[in-house]
């Protein structure tokens, strides 16, 4: 029967470890691929994905990103300081043979040997303590890095708190601080990064209302959504988002898909048409009946392919872990053989001297701390400029990429699309459609609004009557003028001729994929407004480098194949795929990977999320 008070030491390295049932961090919120490290949270084992997360939460108490600042300042600022003390107090001392003869000088330096013990002793309780529970966990010696760690750093302490009261000359305190505050650090930066690319997952939670308006045995009723059953009639009023995904009984509108597309454009939707879960209705009043189960709705499908990504990833096999696994054993054979052998013939003291520096000296500071913490700069430095990378092996990873994928909206091109031409008879055709305009809440009115503002365009204008003609315009009486405002069909159903003039602006906007919108006043086609979405200055760059540098590139879209054809004789990208749902884009990089590249996407938005992770 084995002694419980010496429990049996195992082996067992990081990457050989099998994949363990998903479970998420108790800190960050991040799905936990490999074995979970498991501490007591208020009597209840809970699973974090890393000792650093565990520190966060132990020294702040809170969860999630907002803790990780109030952690740095606190455990790691404090071990920070006190290092320094040591390294300033150690470089005194290790001046004390240039008076060598001076007994006052000597006797100085012995009594800063104690002050220094008494510095770095909290420094290896905050520091180092954690690092030793993820190197020995669970009566197993874990052969990874953090066991490099220990060995060296605390084996450099040991030492010297040894040699201070032997009064010998092996004092490594500083190396022993030093050690532990680069690593601890370099694992601040990255769980900080971690829970930063995390926090995505909870905004999409955010985009389905709590409530929904029911109609059930003809009466309205306001119910939890997750009461919601399938065969629902869901009322939806303007201004609302749609709470699940229904096949539309009533109503025409505008709905805005950007959260699905990525494109700003409203998509109008009448009898038959299909409302996405997450999505906003702009000016419609719909009453939509629930066609699918709540796990089939499209934003629920869409939190669901992200889980079930980021759950299946295998852990990575590190260099520096690998390494390890053999470099250990070998390390720890060496020196207890070498602390045999000078116990035989020197005695105990020269053998723990000898011991200890073996273990010291081999620990490769390369491999442990400057290889990671050079990953780890790397992230700090991406995040210094707005570049989210979820940690340091897909930092690794970016150096073997051969395909790049960009979003259009927002990544290649402005979001909002923007009023870049403007041509009427006269300024009150003007300010007439901007009296209008102000009634609309389609994003484009919004746009001519803001830009006859900057002009200063902008009257207080009597409206009546004012109407939406769903996927053609709007109408109305401004200061006792019929205006209309809409798009060229609108006018031919009006039977509105439209001026040379204006007919000149039309087509060079539809050559440059931009859209034109038509003003007519009391039965005149007066005006013409030009939309466009304005590639951003630094993308031209950015598409000359990646091919000098020989990555393929391509661009996924939600956009219509008319704009994509735009934007790909405007860059020269052959690879360029519109009318993209969010799996879609999944699709056609699962479909690039497959043939051996690894491949990287570049978004902004949620509805590229799944195609990011």
């Amino acid at each position: 029967m084995a002694d419980r008070n010496n429990p049996k030491i195992t082996m067992e390295c990081e990457c050989s470890v099998p994949i363990y049932e998903a479970k998420e961090c108790y800190q960050c919120g991040i799905p936990i691929t490999g074995k979970p490290l498991q501490y007591n949270v208020d009597g209840v084992q809970q699973n974090f994905c890393c000792f650093g997360c565990y520190l966060i939460y132990k020294t702040t108490g809170v969860r999630g990103e907002e803790s990780t600042a109030v952690a740095f300042l606190g455990k790691f600022g404090f071990g920070y300081f006190f290092a320094m003390l040591v390294f300033m107090l150690s470089t005194y001392m290790y001046g004390a043979h240039l008076t060598p003869d001076d007994p006052e000088a000597q006797a100085f330096i012995g009594f800063i040997k104690y002050v220094i013990l008494i510095l770095a002793t909290p420094v290896m309780l905050l520091l180092g303590v954690p690092i030793l529970r993820n190197a020995f966990s669970d009566g197993k010696i874990n052969l990874n890095t953090d066991t490099l760690i220990v060995l060296g750093s605390f084996s450099a302490y040991f030492l010297s708190v040894y040699s201070v009261f032997t009064n010998k000359p092996s004092v490594y305190f500083e190396t022993a601080t030093m050690i532990l505050v680069l690593m601890t650090f370099g694992r601040y930066i990255e769980t900080s990064s971690r829970a930063k690319a995390s926090n995505f997952m909870k905004e999409l939670l955010k985009l389905s209302p709590e409530k929904a308006v029911v109609i059930r045995e003809g009466k309205e009723m306001e119910i939890n959504r997750d009461d919601i059953k399938v065969g629902d009639i869901v009322k939806i009023i303007p201004g609302e988002k749609i709470p699940a995904d229904g096949i539309v009984l009533e109503g025409k509108g505008h709905v805005d898909e950007s959260l699905l597309t990525g494109e700003t454009k409203p998509v109008l939707k009448s009898v038959g048409d299909e409302l996405y879960t997450g999505t906003t209705n702009i000016d419609g009043s719909f009453k939509i009946k629930v066609n699918k189960p709540s796990e089939d709705w499209t934003l629920n499908r869409f939190i669901q392919i992200m889980k079930e990504i980021r759950a299946t990833k295998a852990p990575i096999n590190r260099i520096a872990d690998t390494i390890a696994y053999y470099f250990l054993p070998v390390v720890v054979t060496i020196a207890v053989s070498a602390g045999i052998y000078w116990y035989l013939h020197e005695g105990f003291e020269k053998a723990l001297i000898i011991f200890m520096s073996v273990l010291l000296i081999s620990c490769p500071c390369a491999f442990s701390i400057g290889a990671p913490l050079a990953l780890w700069i790397g992230l700090s430095e991406a995040m210094r400029e707005g570049i989210i990378i979820k940690g340091a092996d897909i930092l690794e990873k970016l150096s073997t990429v051969k395909t790049v994928f960009f979003d259009k909206t927002g990544t290649i091109t402005d979001r909002n699309m923007v009023v870049s031409y403007v041509k009427a008879l006269d300024q009150d055709v003007v300010k007439l459609a901007c009296c209008l305009e102000k009634n609309s809440e389609h994003p484009l009115a919004k746009s001519f609004v803001s830009y006859c503002a900057k002009k200063g365009f902008v009257e207080d204008c009597k409206v009546e009557d004012f109407k939406v003609h769903f996927g053609y315009g709007i109408e109305g009486m401004v200061d006792g003028k019929k205006v209309h405002i809409g798009s060229r069909s609108y006018m031919e159903r009006l039977s509105l001729n439209i001026p040379d003039q204006l007919k000149e602006a039309e087509e060079r906007a539809e050559v440059n994929g931009e859209i034109p919108v038509f003003i007519a006043v009391e039965d005149k086609v007066e005006g013409i407004i030009i939309f466009s979405q304005n590639v951003r200055r630094e993308a031209p760059k950015v598409f000359e480098i990646l091919k000098k540098l020989k990555i393929k590139v391509g661009v996924l879209t939600g956009d219509t194949p008319y704009f994509a054809k735009i934007l790909k004789e405007k860059l020269g990208i052959e690879d360029v795929r519109a009318g993209l749902l969010p799996h879609d884009k999944l699709k056609a990089i699962e479909e690039e990977k497959k043939k051996g590249k690894t491949v990287a996407m570049v978004g902004d938005g949620i509805n590229d999320a799944p195609a990011l992770t």
